[in-house]
Parts: structure tokens; C-alpha cells; sequence
């Protein structure tokens, strides 16, 4: 079920499937450091397939909503980026026929 995330500020959206939400929550919750060991727990606490988890976080990490070491970059841990923090932080605004939230997403300051 697709979920559609609204910025009213900037008028900008981003749909994103239930598995990325849950994908971003959990790396919300800062308890795995490094995208290896967090596909792996993601793949044994949900029983999903390592390939797709990767293959959603790099997604993500295209997208500007994650952030982590890929092969030949310098370490940095796996993370939110400032949009993604906005996601999970954005206030549900509504339902529509049960196929996506609309969020306004609050800015944060730097």
C-alpha cells in the first residue's frame, strides 16, 4: 500500500511503499550503526529477503532519505538525512480511500 508523503512548505512529495516506511523507522530508532548488520537484522526480524532490503535502502539513499557506506566510501554510519528526518517526523494529515497518508512535513532548521 503506497503511502504518499506531501511537503505543504515546498510543495514537494515523495511516495513511499509500507516496507520503506518501516525501513525508516527502524533506522530512526539509531540501533544498528552499519547498513550490513542492519539488513541483516531487518532480514530476520521481518523474514525479507536481504537482496530487496539492500535493494530499498539504496533506493532510499538515491532518493536523499538515507544515508550510509557503500563499497570505496568513507565510513559513516547508517542514518536519516535531514529529508528523511522530516518524513518520520511529519504530522499524518488525512486518509484517502485507505491507499496513502497525506503528511505535512514541518521544517527543521539548520
Amino acid at each position: 500500500m503506497p503511502i504518499q508523503i506531501v511537503s505543504i512548505e515546498n510543495a514537494t512529495s515523495l511516495r513511499v511503499t509500507e516496507k520503506e516506511l518501516t525501513l525508516l523507522h527502524e533506522i530512526g530508532l539509531n540501533l544498528i550503526p552499519t547498513a550490513t548488520d542492519f539488513v541483516d537484522y531487518m532480514s530476520s526480524k521481518y523474514t525479507a529477503s536481504q537482496s530487496g532490503i539492500w535493494y530499498t535502502l539504496k533506493k532510499l539513499k538515491r532518493e536523499g532519505i538515507v544515508d550510509f557506506t557503500e563499497k570505496g566510501e568513507e565510513p559513516r554510519p547508517l542514518g536519516l538525512t535531514q529529508r528523511g528526518t522530516k518524513m518520520i517526523r511529519g504530522r499524518i494529515m488525512g486518509v484517502q480511500n485507505r491507499k496513502y497518508h497525506i503528511a505535512q512535513v514541518p521544517s527543521i532548521s539548520t
